[in-house]
């Protein structure tokens, strides 16, 4: 009979040897190719974005009446991409439930109309009013970003 040392040893060389094909390959914490994303890898991603979409926002803040033609086509622009990225997510979501997708989709759909009329009010804004309008459009765009990701601040 094998002794308790032996079988030991097997056991832990058994282990390395399924769970190590498993990590081929990635070796460094940016690479996921041929490896299943974590928990942890997929927060650090959200964290990432969270903070390019802050760096934005904060950019954004900067804009001043004059530059109204050019704060409103950014968010334009910003709201295009959250309509691309409420597509992307609604499809994700599509095999989670039904409610998950009646959720999302309510969700998204007050945020956009709070966006769009906070557009409608920055193209109606005057230069004594531009601050609040201002304010109050970048904090519809982060709603609606809320409102896709289900998490946390862009600022």
């Amino acid at each position: 009979m094998l002794s308790k040392n032996m079988l030991m040893i097997g056991t832990v060389l058994m282990s390395v040897g399924v769970a190590a094909p498993a990590y081929a390959g990635s070796s460094s914490a940016t690479d996921t190719s041929g490896t299943m994303a974590t928990d942890d890898a997929m927060k650090s991603d959200a964290n990432k974005l969270g903070d390019k979409v802050a760096a934005q926002y904060e950019k954004a803040k900067d804009f001043t009446f004059e530059q109204k033609e050019d704060f409103l086509a950014w968010v334009g622009e910003k709201s295009d991409q959250l309509g691309d990225q409420y597509d992307d997510v609604s499809a994700r979501v599509k095999s989670d439930s039904e409610e998950a997708v009646d959720e999302l989709a309510e969700a998204w759909d007050s945020a956009s109309d709070e966006l769009s009329d906070a557009m409608a009010s920055a193209k109606d804004a005057s230069a004594d009013t531009w601050e609040d309008v201002k304010k109050d459009t970048l904090n519809a765009l982060e709603s609606a970003q809320k409102a896709i990701s289900g998490s946390g601040s862009a600022e």
